[in-house]
C-alpha cells in the first residue's frame, strides 16, 4: 500500500520510525498509529519443519497475497464511535466483543478487529527472532523485571494493586515491544487481554476461517474437525469431547492431545494447538460449553499467565471487563 499523502503528523511518525510506522486516518479523519509488516512466509521464519511452506496465512485474503499489513502499534481507544491506535492513553477496556469489532469496521474499507491470524503471525515472527516481549503484567510494571515501570492512567504506583492498573498505551521500555525497539508493536503482552476475530468455540468445536478474510460473515467461519474436550483438564481431539461450563486452564505449550490426535496445520499455525518449535509463555483457559469467542496475551494483573502464547476460549461475546481490550487493524 502506498501514501502519497504526506501530513506533518505522518511526516514525523515516519521520520522518527525509519518508516515502521505510519499513520493512517479513518472516514471521520482520526489518526490511527499502524505498524506495517510486510509479508513473510512460514520459511523466512525458519518454521517450516513446524508450520509447513508457504506464505503466512495472516497476508492472505480470498486466497490473494498482500504485500504488506497494518496493525496498531497501541491497544485502541474509542473516539466517536471509532478506534484509534494512539500513545499515551488509557487503552479502552470494558468493551464485548461486538462492540469491538463495531468500533473498528466503522473506520472504513480496510479497517477491522485485529484477527487470530495476524496475532499469531506477530507472535511468530518474535519466536522466529528469538524475543518475547515483556510487558504490564502486575498493575504498572513487568512481573518478571519489577524495574519496567509505565505511567498508570489511575495515577497509582507501579505494583499497587488498586485501583484501574492498566498503563498508557506505549509507555513502557522497549522491551514491552514486539521486536524490543520503540517503533515495535506495544502491550501485545499484559496490560489489556485483546479480542480477537475469526476464531470462536461451539460446544469445544473450534471455528475459523483458512486465511485472513476478516469480513467473512461469522456463519461462513469454517467447522474444524477438532474440538476442546473437558478431560477434567484441557484436551484437543478429532471428536466431540466432554462439554462444560467448568473453566479448565494449562500452560498454553502444555495443551493436552488425545491418543492418536492428528494434527491441524491450520491450528499449528493460529497458535491454537501447540508444537515444540513454536512454544510460547501464556496460560490457555477454556470452557467448551456454549460459544466462546478469544482474547490473547494477557492483563495487567497475570503475572506469568501472561505472553503471547496466552489464549483465553472462556467467555462469551458480551463479556466485558476492566481487563478487556483490543486493538484496530488494516488490510486493502
Amino acid at each position: 500500500m502506498l501514501i502519497f499523502s504526506r501530513d506533518t503528523l505522518r511526516t514525523q511518525v515516519e521520520a522518527a520510525t525509519g518508516g515502521h510506522i505510519t499513520v493512517l486516518y479513518d472516514d471521520k479523519g482520526y489518526p490511527s498509529h499502524m505498524r506495517v509488516i510486510p509479508k513473510f512466509r512460514y520459511e523466512d521464519l525458519g518454521l517450516d519443519s513446524a508450520l509447513g511452506t508457504g506464505v503466512c496465512t495472516a497476508f492472505l485474503r480470498n486466497g490473494q497475497e498482500l504485500s504488506e499489513l497494518l496493525y496498531g502499534v497501541y491497544p485502541a481507544t474509542v473516539f466517536d464511535g471509532r478506534a484509534v491506535s494512539l500513545p499515551g492513553r488509557d487503552p479502552r477496556a470494558s468493551i464485548a466483543y461486538d462492540a469491538a469489532k463495531a468500533a473498528c469496521t466503522a473506520k472504513g474499507p480496510g479497517w477491522h478487529l485485529a484477527t487470530v491470524h495476524e496475532w499469531a503471525a506477530m507472535a511468530l515472527w518474535c519466536k522466529a527472532n528469538g524475543f518475547e516481549p515483556r510487558g504490564n503484567t502486575n498493575y504498572g510494571r513487568a512481573h518478571d523485571a519489577p524495574h519496567e515501570v509505565a505511567v498508570r492512567p489511575d495515577r497509582r504506583s507501579p505494583g499497587d494493586a488498586t485501583g484501574a492498573g492498566r498503563t498508557a498505551t506505549g509507555g513502557g521500555p522497549a522491551s514491552w515491544r514486539h521486536d524490543g525497539g520503540l517503533s515495535g508493536i506495544a502491550d501485545m503482552v499484559g496490560n489489556v487481554w485483546e479480542w480477537q476475530d475469526l476464531l470462536r468455540l461451539e460446544d469445544g468445536r473450534i471455528f475459523t476461517t483458512p486465511d485472513n478474510t476478516y469480513d467473512t460473515p461469522e456463519s461462513s467461519w469454517v467447522a474444524q474437525g477438532h474440538w476442546f474436550s473437558d478431560e477434567g483438564a484441557v484436551q484437543l481431539k478429532n471428536s466431540a469431547g466432554v462439554v462444560s461450563a467448568t473453566s479448565r486452564s494449562v500452560a498454553w505449550k502444555d495443551t493436552a492431545k488425545a491418543p492418536g490426535y492428528t494434527e491441524s496445520q491450520l491450528l499449528q499455525r493460529l497458535l491454537i494447538s501447540p508444537h515444540a518449535d513454536t512454544g510460547l509463555a501464556g496460560t490457555l483457559y477454556v470452557v467448551t460449553e456454549g460459544q466462546r469467542f478469544p482474547y490473547r496475551g494477557g492483563s495487567f494483573y497475570d503475572g506469568s499467565n501472561a505472553g503471547l502464547g496466552a489464549l483465553v476460549l472462556n467467555s462469551p461475546r458480551s463479556s466485558s471487563h476492566t481487563s478487556i481490550g483490543f486493538r484496530p487493524a488494516f488490510a486493502s
